[in-house]
């Protein structure tokens, strides 16, 4: 199996990603007709739970066991990088077999705590998907550490297309008995789909099983690269070190093949990596999982019937958090890459490689979220009625209006989120998982405070949660970045960051008029795809030859032997 390069392997998880949630996207418009918006808001009761505990069990061992298993990959350690995946798998299942078993027994209670009973079914529906879930996203790391994509990519894409399949038919068969069942069918959906998920990617490590032991027959477990080590400590005091049995910390590669994990110190290795990790991505979901409670109480303590409350939380949770995420799935996917990609330069301590990929991965944060932006700023209104056209009616609220109004509000909250995951993925490869998790828990405290006030004004309500969550992002962005400045130097133009600025607010006021001018011509689907096809190729082309990146910088874009990389300049 060859190595994917970092580029390569973003390509391959942002269409995979871009396709899962298209399907994902696809999903919710036939959900959202057959549930209504009070169903679809019942439906999304339960996810900011299940998606917290998920988070809880996976998230940060999965990242642990990426970074982890890159280092052993770069040295050929077979036996530590086998031994790392055992641990992680055993401890993974046992923290979601026990968080499986909570959610059974505090269902009702969860229900309640919410505002409504009838998610009770729902969470027992779903508990087993906790256990599967978490397996697959324990594999997924690993997979990741060894920069192939393809697994965690396929069993995305499949899981999506079951849940959709499945899901559908099941919700629009058990409606006739009441919007409960019909949610508890859709739930349903979703837990089999996983099972099947889980199915693919172990068929996917049963396969490269064995392809690796024809791989490492052969070799000796001996780095083919010199380990650089500041001190220039002697090989043989290196060794002593190394073997030392209480020896867990990664600041020395242990390259021989007499040195090898013990449990103790694969969990050890695990869990430095992983509780920072954790307590750092279960934080957003936490926001999530607040507003689930205090938004419809809030909504309805102000003067908002309950009907109306749970029509525009699910317009906030089930709609526009599901667009604002979709273009997202790019800076995600190079997230994803950019750990197992630095991890691997960090343990030949490749200081200038390290910055110049780190200021990279940071300049195309930028310019991508700038073009998702605008694309969801000016199209807001297009891409409602063409993906929740019928869904969205006039019964109880105008939900189009609403719905309308906070998608290009919460645009501006895709910068911040882009930046966000970026920055988490960088400090998590440089070893400071716990900065994350600092600045998250201290932007989150904040965010809790401004939905408790704002929602409770009645000319505020929803659009209280809109700017708060845009306070939360923006906040932690700029702790963080303020954290990896202290750490790695950049020389960074004030040239290469205005310049995308400039070009997007260009393009966005090109759109916006021709959109405007097109749609009394054309109909809103024409319009929007030509406008938005065109705003898409002047805005690469402008930053492409704008000369935005260098010609080191174009380099990374180089897939095989191939590069786009032919412009004579020197920047």
């Amino acid at each position: 199996m060859k190595k994917q390069t970092f580029v390569l392997s973003a390509i391959i998880l942002a269409l995979g990603g871009f396709f899962a949630k298209a399907i994902g996207a696809l999903y919710k418009i036939p959900l959202t007709n057959i549930l209504g918006s009070s169903g679809i808001g019942l439906y999304y009761l339960i996810f900011p739970i299940y998606s917290l505990i998920i988070s809880f069990c996976s998230s940060g061992i999965s990242v642990a066991l990426t970074t982890e298993v890159a280092k052993c990959r770069k040295i050929r350690h077979r036996y530590n990088e086998q031994k790392l995946l055992r641990v992680a798998l055993i401890l993974s299942f046992l923290l979601s077999f026990i968080f499986s078993l909570m959610i059974v027994f505090l269902s009702h209670y969860l229900a309640e705590l919410q505002g409504n009973v009838n998610a009770t079914f729902g969470y027992v529906t779903i508990s087993p998907a906790i256990i599967i879930s978490t397996l697959i996203a324990t594999l997924r790391g690993y997979f990741q550490g060894i920069e192939n994509m393809i697994p965690t990519t396929v069993s995305m894409i499949i899981e999506q297309i079951i849940k959709l399949s499945v899901g559908l038919i099941l919700a629009h068969k058990l409606c006739v008995f009441g919007i409960e069942y019909a949610v508890i069918g859709a739930v349903l959906g979703v837990t089999i789909s996983e099972v099947v998920a889980f199915i693919i990617i172990v068929i996917n490590f049963i396969t490269y099983k064995g392809q690796l032991y024809y791989n490492y027959r052969n070799l000796n477990y001996k780095s083919k690269r010199k380990i650089y080590v500041k001190s220039q400590l002697k090989k043989q005091y290196l060794y002593n070190i190394c073997s030392n049995k209480n020896f867990v910390h990664n600041t020395f590669i242990c390259n021989s093949k007499k040195i090898r994990y013990s449990n103790k110190v694969a969990l050890i290795k695990l869990l430095k990596v992983a509780i920072p990790s954790t307590f750092a991505s279960i934080l957003i979901p936490i926001s999530t999982m607040l507003d689930s409670f205090m938004i419809i109480n809030l909504l309805n303590a102000s003067g908002y019937s309950s009907l109306v409350s749970t029509s525009l939380y699910g317009l906030w949770g089930g709609v526009v958090q599901s667009l604002i995420s979709l273009p997202t799935i790019i800076i995600s996917a190079i997230s994803t890459s950019l750990v197992p990609s630095l991890s691997g330069l960090i343990v030949y301590n490749d200081t200038n490689e390290i910055r110049q990929r780190v200021a990279f991965f940071i300049k195309i944060t930028w310019i991508l979220s700038i073009l998702m932006f605008v694309i969801i700023y000016v199209f807001a209104e297009d891409i409602l009625i063409f993906l929740y056209g019928n869904g969205l009616s006039s019964d109880v609220i105008n939900e189009l209006f609403y719905a309308t109004k906070m998608l290009k509000i919460s645009s501006l909250s895709i910068i911040y989120y882009a930046f966000l995951q970026t920055f988490i993925s960088i400090l998590q490869a440089l070893g400071k998982s716990y900065i994350p998790f600092v600045a998250i828990f201290i932007s989150l405290i904040i965010r809790t405070f401004l939905v408790f006030i704002l929602v409770s004004v009645i000319n505020i309500n929803i659009f209280g949660a809109i700017i708060a969550n845009i306070v939360f992002l923006s906040l932690s962005t700029i702790i963080l970045a303020y954290s990896i400045t202290q750490s790695i130097e950049f020389n960074y133009t004030l040239k290469s960051l205005i310049k995308p600025l400039i070009i997007g607010i260009i393009v966005m006021c090109f759109c916006l008029i021709a959109h405007w001018g097109l749609k009394s011509v054309l109909n809103y689907f024409i319009s929007t795809l030509i406008v938005g096809f065109v705003g898409i190729i002047i805005y690469l082309s402008w930053v492409y030859f704008g000369k935005i990146f260098n010609e080191k910088e174009l380099k990374y874009f180089k897939i095989g032997k191939k590069s786009i990389s032919k412009r004579k300049d020197k920047v």
